[in-house]
């Protein structure tokens, strides 16, 4: 059987036999190693440099600093914010625009506090 990452890469491989002027990703950089990320980004940017347009779905925002010129984020099939790359100076002002101001280190999953009845 092969890895995830493997998977990932022939299923590129065999997506790009028609040489696509439009490719999509879904979540390309799910469940790969560190290896394969870095080539998943260099290919992904060397197809930028061939003008390629790639429409891309991923809750990976260190991957889309990487590769992408527009971010489009969507809440529950609504857009909700429309942006350059371009407009951010660094990844730390970039992050907190594309979760929005939310704290990412915390999740609430509407549980009972510890101790209460449900």
């Amino acid at each position: 059987p092969l890895s995830t990452g493997l998977r990932k890469r022939v299923g590129i491989v065999a997506g790009m036999l028609f040489d696509p002027h439009v490719i999509m990703l879904d979540e390309p950089s799910n469940a790969i190693d560190p290896i394969t990320r870095s080539l998943l980004v260099d290919y992904v940017n060397q197809l930028r440099a061939d003008e390629r347009t790639l429409l891309t779905v991923t809750h990976d925002l260190e991957y889309c600093w990487n590769v992408a010129d527009r971010i489009i984020i969507l809440d529950d099939e609504h857009l909700v914010k429309d942006m350059m790359l371009a407009e951010f100076d660094d990844y730390e002002a970039f992050t907190k625009a594309s979760t929005l101001g939310r704290d990412r280190t915390h999740v609430d999953f509407g549980l009972p506090a510890r101790g209460r009845q449900a």
